[in-house]
C-alpha cells in the first residue's frame, strides 16, 4: 500500500468519524428539544386547591434576584447559575402566608439556594420573624448548612439536618485572582486611568496582588458583615456571638473532638435542633400538617398569586434596576439607559403616579449611561413627583450615581453603597502581535487618529485626554452626589476615593437618609406624595417571547443548573472579560463598584 493510500484511508475514517458524530449531536438536539416541547406543554397552570393545615413550602433556588432576567445559557458556561428566584416573591409567599388561616406553618428547604446578598438575608429574616409572630411554627430542613443557608434557617423554631450533614459557618472574605503576570506572558499592554484610592476594581489587570488600600477596605467590610451575621444568628439560637465565631474559627479542633461527626457536633452546638432521615422527617412535617399522609404542603410558585391586579387610583410606581449599567436598550438583568429612562418617563407622563420608587441593585457601569438616568431622575421630580431610592444588596459607583438625586435614599444596614470614583481601562494588543511577528505601521494626519486601536497602543496625547476625562467625570461625580445630597463638597470627598460602605455607615456619613427595606421605602414616597389610599405599581420592561419560553422552560422542567462550574481560574476570569466586552461607554468611563457582586 502506497503512503498516498494511507493518508487517504486515514483522512477517510477521520471524515467519517466527524459525520458520525454531526449526525449523531443533531439527533440527540432534536429529541432534547421535543422533549422540552411536550414537558411545556404538559405543565399544569391551574391553581392549587390550599387546604386547612397545609405548610408553605419555601424552597428558593439559585440567585435570589429583585428582577427575573432573561437567562442567557452563556452564563452557565461561565460559571454561572440559571435559577433566579425573585425576592418579592418570596416575601409575598410569606406575608400572604401570615394572615391565611389555611397555611399552618412554614418548611424552609434551602438546599437549592444560590447566590443571595447579605440585605437579602436580612430582609427575608425579618419577614419569617413577623410570620413566627403570628403563633405560627417554621421549620428549616436541609442535608447541609453553608453561612447563608444557616442565617435563614436560624430564624426557625426548629431546625433540622440530616445525620450525615455539616453546618460549616466560614465566615466572610474577599479574594480576586489577578492576572497581571498572565497579562504579562502575553504581551499586553493595559492603560488604566482612575481616580479614587479604593478605586479596587482596576486592580486585577494591574497588579499581582491585592494593594493595602484595598486590603483595609475590604476588610472592615468583612469585619462589618461577620459581626452583625454572629450577632443575630447567636441571638436566634440562644448563643453568645463569641460562640459562633468559636465555632467557626476552631472548626477544625472541634470537629476532631467530637470523631468527625459533623452532624453530631452541630447539634451538640445548638446549631441544630433533630437529625432526621428522610422518612423520620416525612414523619414530622405530617404531624405538623394535621397528620396528611403524605404532609401537606403547597410551593411558593404555586402559592402566590400571578395574576396582577388591575390598578387603579394613585399609585406609587416601583421601577427594578438590576444589573450593570449600559448604554440603549438593554434586557432585564442589566440597566439600560434608553430602557430606564423610558420607564422613568412613563411614570412622569402618567397621571395616576404619584410617586415613584426607583430598586436599585447595581454595581455601577458606564458614567455617561448613568448620567443620563441621572437626568432623568431629575425630570420626574420635576413634575413635583417624589422620587425615592430603595437600595437592594448593591448600589455602589454608578449605581449610587443615579441615586443621588432622589427625595429619599433608603438602604438596608449591609446594602454595599458608595463608591464614589470613576476609571478608564483600554487593553491593547501590539506587544502581542510584536512577539508573532506581526508589525503596524501607517501615517495620520494628527495624534489622536487611531489613538483607541486595540493593535496600535494608546499614544501619550490620548493617554493625558483620557486621563484629563476621568479627573472631570470624578469632580462631576463628587459635585453631584454633594448637589443631590445637599452636602458640603468636602464632606463628599471625605467619603469618595471609592470606598465601599456598608448601608449603616453610610447613614452615619450621610450618603443615605435612612435604613430600611422596599415597603418602607414605598410608605416613605406614598408619605411625601400626601398619599393615605394608593395601589403599588411594578413598571418593568417585559420579558421577550423567548425570554419567556426560556423561562418557562427552566421553572415548568425543572432545569436548575447550579453546578457543572469551570475550573477555579476560568470561571472568574471569563465572567470578568465578558461583563469588560458588554460595557459600551462611548467614552470609555466607568463608575464600578470592584467588591461588588
Amino acid at each position: 500500500m502506497t503512503i498516498t493510500n494511507v493518508v487517504r484511508n486515514i483522512y477517510s475514517v477521520i471524515a467519517r468519524v466527524f459525520a458520525f458524530a454531526r449526525v449523531t449531536l443533531a439527533n440527540i438536539l432534536v429529541v432534547v428539544v421535543v422533549v422540552l416541547i411536550i414537558a411545556l406543554l404538559a405543565v399544569d397552570t391551574g391553581r392549587v386547591e390550599v387546604e386547612k393545615d397545609t405548610a408553605l413550602l419555601l424552597k428558593p433556588a439559585g440567585a435570589i434576584v429583585d428582577q427575573i432576567g432573561g437567562q442567557d445559557p452563556l452564563d452557565f458556561v461561565a460559571g454561572g447559575s440559571l435559577a433566579q428566584t425573585r425576592l418579592g416573591d418570596i416575601l409575598s409567599a410569606i406575608e400572604q402566608a401570615s394572615a391565611d388561616d389555611r397555611i399552618g406553618a412554614l418548611v424552609l428547604d434551602t438546599s437549592s439556594l444560590g447566590y443571595i446578598a447579605p440585605a437579602q438575608l436580612e430582609v427575608i429574616g425579618d419577614a419569617l420573624e413577623a410570620f413566627r409572630a403570628t403563633g405560627k411554627r417554621v421549620v428549616a430542613k436541609s442535608q447541609y448548612y453553608g453561612r447563608d443557608e444557616y442565617y435563614l434557617a436560624s430564624f426557625a423554631d426548629t431546625v433540622i439536618m440530616h445525620p450525615f450533614g455539616e453546618v460549616m459557618l466560614n465566615g466572610y472574605g474577599r479574594f480576586r485572582d489577578y492576572y497581571a503576570g498572565l497579562i504579562e506572558k502575553l504581551k499586553v499592554n493595559v492603560h488604566v486611568f482612575r481616580v479614587g484610592t479604593y478605586k479596587s476594581y482596576v486592580e486585577p489587570y494591574t497588579r499581582n496582588d491585592m494593594s493595602e488600600a484595598a486590603k483595609q477596605a475590604n476588610l472592615e467590610m468583612v469585619d462589618s458583615l461577620w459581626s452583625r451575621y454572629v450577632e443575630r444568628v447567636g441571638a436566634n439560637r440562644g448563643l453568645e456571638p463569641a460562640a459562633v465565631i468559636e465555632y467557626a474559627d476552631r472548626y477544625d479542633e472541634l470537629l476532631q473532638e467530637a470523631e468527625g461527626d459533623t452532624a453530631k457536633l452541630a447539634l451538640e452546638y445548638g446549631l441544630v435542633d433533630q437529625l432526621l432521615e428522610r422518612e423520620a422527617l416525612d414523619e414530622l412535617l405530617s404531624e405538623l400538617t394535621g397528620d396528611a399522609d403524605p404532609w401537606a404542603h403547597v410551593a411558593m410558585q404555586d402559592y402566590i398569586d400571578p395574576v396582577v391586579p388591575e390598578v387603579s387610583g394613585d399609585t406609587v410606581a416601583v421601577i427594578p434596576a438590576s444589573g450593570p449599567i449600559m448604554m440603549g436598550n438593554q434586557p432585564r438583568g442589566t440597566i439600560g439607559a434608553a430602557t430606564l429612562s423610558g420607564l422613568l418617563e412613563d411614570a412622569r407622563d402618567d397621571d395616576s403616579v404619584a410617586a415613584v420608587v426607583l430598586r436599585i441593585d447595581s454595581g455601577g457601569g458606564s458614567a455617561f449611561a448613568s448620567e443620563l438616568i441621572r437626568q432623568s431622575v431629575l425630570q420626574v421630580k420635576e413634575e413635583d413627583k417624589p422620587v425615592v431610592v430603595s437600595m437592594g444588596g448593591t448600589a455602589a459607583s454608578g449605581g449610587y450615581w443615579i441615586a443621588s438625586p432622589a427625595d429619599e435614599i433608603w438602604a438596608a444596614p449591609t446594602t454595599l453603597t458608595g463608591s464614589i470614583g470613576i476609571f478608564a481601562m483600554v487593553p491593547t494588543f501590539e506587544a502581542t502581535l510584536d512577539a508573532v511577528g506581526v508589525a503596524r505601521d501607517g501615517v495620520r494626519t494628527g495624534p489622536f487618529v487611531g489613538a483607541l486601536d486595540p493593535v496600535g497602543g494608546v499614544g501619550e496625547a490620548m493617554g493625558r485626554a483620557l486621563q484629563a476625562n476621568v479627573d472631570f467625570g470624578y469632580r462631576r461625580f463628587i459635585e453631584l452626589v454633594a448637589t443631590g445630597r445637599d452636602l458640603p463638597t468636602g464632606q463628599v470627598e471625605a467619603v469618595a476615593e471609592g470606598r465601599v460602605w456598608l448601608g449603616e455607615r453610610a447613614l452615619e456619613h450621610g450618603l443615605v437618609d435612612n435604613l430600611g427595606h422596599l415597603d418602607d421605602a414605598v410608605a416613605r414616597a406614598a408619605e411625601l406624595a400626601g398619599l393615605e389610599d394608593y395601589q403599588v405599581r411594578i413598571l418593568e420592561k417585559p420579558l421577550t417571547n423567548a425570554e419567556r419560553l426560556t423561562r418557562q422552560l427552566l421553572d415548568n422542567v425543572g432545569l436548575d443548573f447550579q453546578t457543572g462550574r469551570l475550573g477555579s481560574l476560568a470561571e472568574p476570569l471569563l465572567r470578568d472579560l465578558r461583563l469588560l466586552n458588554s460595557l459600551n461607554d462611548p467614552r470609555h468611563i466607568y463608575a464600578l463598584c470592584e467588591m461588588c457582586p
